[in-house]
């Protein structure tokens, strides 16, 4: 069909990265719903360990909490904020437990290797945490507040309005826990040291500055800042009287100029993070580390036609840390991408992807990608992808001057090499997936001891990740009735080439699973996860066993119409299990957690 020049009409919602809605062929996202987040508490931990494939290593609740997708370490998973790594400057990782699921209105998980969209990091696959900004006629404010074992105490509210020029929405989340459970089969130890208190500001603005049959124009400022205060617990086998002070604001603007044929987006980002570790926290004394980042992003998009186009994406980002083991360092990155993606048949659709950096620090790699799409039998899809990937050395990696440990200068970019094969039936009522996956990354950077004793971090080591991921998707509505049944089985080996070793902290297996049912104004849940073991040392002599855990979760909506009210209550670790993501670091057994939310 040929291309005609109608006027461009603006979609009712805008969404802030629309790289992830076009540039993701061959590749599996998984979105999370609305439905599934309220089934969890605030943290996007709790959101992700429950529904995903992902491992999660969490120090306890409410401290550091780290991911392994696929098999990969935590800085190879990469978190996008509204387009943007948000990944940290200084260890290359984000901690789950530092950012909220309720703040955003799409959250999705895309597996595989991301890095040449999405820059250092997106090895394993990347987390997509994006706000909407829609132009109707609309005012909202929801207020929520729970309380739970523990003396577990959150709270959230977020007020909106929009019309059809205008839109903006401001929320606040709040949550403290003493957190002070007992250990399971212990004689009457307990989480001493734990408790955390941590909130969330988050603004979300859009201006529709004009629009005509030929061309619109949008302005957007997207804003989240994080505060907390954690203490950082002991084990069993050592106590902790250490204590952490992190913050972080993220701030973004971006300007859209869109018409039928082209799409234009600028992109202006400053990203601050800020640390204060205290060892012992009955006192001031305390290290600190802090990174400011500030990025520039253009992205064009030529429509050619209905089935061809191509993406075009220049960035320039300049960094600078300081801190008590980081006297002073600075970064200074450039970036071309380009996406070509075409349509070839009314079935198959493919997409060749390429990225260059530019950086004075290292040499940074040249990428390539390649995915496909082949639709066929009406539902049945067939999905491959193959690229390259990458991650850069941290400013610990290369500056760290701490006792005892040097950073290392000569360090070179993490590069993997990856291939993506699945198939897929999607129906009304029924959704499958089947993947496997290979992952093969060189030049890996790993912190060792030198001949003088000083730790310092090394290009040495290989690894081979390898496996498969299948999901199922059922639902069914029988009048006033409604029952969905969702599970996810992810099979993964990963082997450090150069021990000949598995890596640590990687399950074989593991399996979630949850059954939802809605009758009228009542909603419940029934949601388990199995874990197989993980080892916890390099020569694989030692390991965590595996475990079963199962929630619970009931919701009574009292009042519905213009306003609504929902009554939540939650049993977690119904079955009281004992069980460790993290060596002698138990985790709590059976508690409970009740929230109201309020809806006018």
């Amino acid at each position: 069909m040929a291309q005609t020049d109608s006027p461009e009409i603006l979609p009712e919602v805008i969404l802030s990265d629309v790289k992830l809605r076009d540039h993701s062929v061959g590749i599996t996202v998984q979105k999370i719903t609305d439905s599934i987040r309220s089934q969890s508490r605030t943290s996007l931990t709790d959101v992700l360990r429950s529904n995903t494939g992902i491992y999660f290593r969490e120090n306890g609740p409410g401290g550091v909490s780290s991911a392994s997708f696929r098999g990969t370490n935590a800085a190879q998973t990469a978190v996008v904020w509204n387009g943007i790594n948000i990944n940290s400057q200084l260890n290359g990782q984000t901690d789950f437990n530092t950012i909220s699921s309720q703040n955003y209105d799409q959250l999705d998980v895309r597996s595989g290797g991301g890095s040449i969209i999405y820059g250092s990091g997106a090895i394993g696959g990347s987390i997509h945490l994006n706000n909407e900004i829609t132009f109707k006629e609309k005012q909202e404010t929801i207020v929520a507040a729970g309380y739970g074992s523990f003396d577990t105490q959150t709270a959230f509210v977020k007020t909106l309005f929009s019309s059809q020029k205008w839109y903006i929405d401001a929320a606040v989340d709040f949550q403290q826990s003493e957190n002070d459970f007992d250990y399971l089969e212990t004689d009457g130890l307990k989480n001493e040291n734990g408790a955390y208190e941590n909130s969330n500001i988050n603004l979300n603005a859009g201006y529709l500055i004009s629009k005509n049959t030929s061309r619109t124009h949008i302005f957007k400022l997207h804003h989240n800042s994080y505060l907390s205060d954690r203490n950082f617990s002991g084990t069993l086998t050592a106590p902790s009287n250490d204590a952490y002070k992190d913050q972080n604001a993220r701030t973004l603007a971006v300007w859209e100029n869109l018409s039928t044929r082209n799409e234009g987006r600028l992109r202006l980002a400053h990203i601050f993070e800020q640390f204060r570790y205290y060892p012992n926290n009955t006192n001031n004394q305390s290290s600190l580390g802090k990174a400011i980042r500030y990025l520039a992003n253009y992205e064009n998009v030529f429509k050619f036609d209905r089935t061809k186009q191509l993406t075009v994406i220049g960035e320039a980002t300049t960094i600078s840390a300081s801190g008590d083991a980081i006297t002073s360092a600075n970064r200074t990155i450039g970036s071309l991408v380009a996406l070509w993606k075409h349509q070839a048949t009314s079935s198959i659709t493919y997409e060749l992807q390429a990225r260059q950096e530019f950086v004075k620090d290292y040499e940074s790699p040249f990428l390539l990608g390649i995915g496909v799409d082949y639709a066929f039998a009406k539902a049945y899809k067939f999905t491959l992808n193959a690229s390259q990937n990458y991650r850069i050395p941290t400013f610990n990696d290369l500056y760290w001057l701490g006792a005892g440990a040097r950073g290392n200068q000569d360090l070179k970019p993490e590069t993997s090499n990856q291939v993506d094969l699945g198939i897929g039936v999607e129906k009304k009522n029924f959704t499958m997936q089947l993947r496997g996956f290979y992952i093969n990354a060189s030049d890996l950077i790993k912190w060792q001891p030198q001949a003088t004793g000083i730790w310092s971090p090394m290009n040495i080591a290989s690894s081979e990740n390898y496996g498969a991921e299948y999901s199922i998707i059922a639902q069914r509505e029988l009048g006033d009735h409604y029952m969905q049944f969702n599970t996810n089985y992810t099979y993964t080996i990963a082997n450090d080439v150069t021990l000949n070793k598995r890596l640590i902290y990687v399950p074989e297996h593991k399996v979630v699973t949850s059954i939802a049912h809605n009758y009228k104004r009542l909603s419940s849940y029934i949601q388990g996860r199995f874990v197989d073991s993980v080892f916890t040392t390099t020569d694989n002599t030692d390991q965590v066993a595996q475990y079963v855990v199962a929630n619970a979760g009931l919701t009574y909506k009292l009042l519905k119409g213009k306003s609504t009210m929902l009554l939540s209550v939650r049993v977690n670790n119904m079955f009281n299990s004992n069980y460790q993501t993290v060596a002698f670091r138990p985790n709590p057994g059976r508690n409970f957690f009740i929230q109201t939310t309020y809806t006018f």
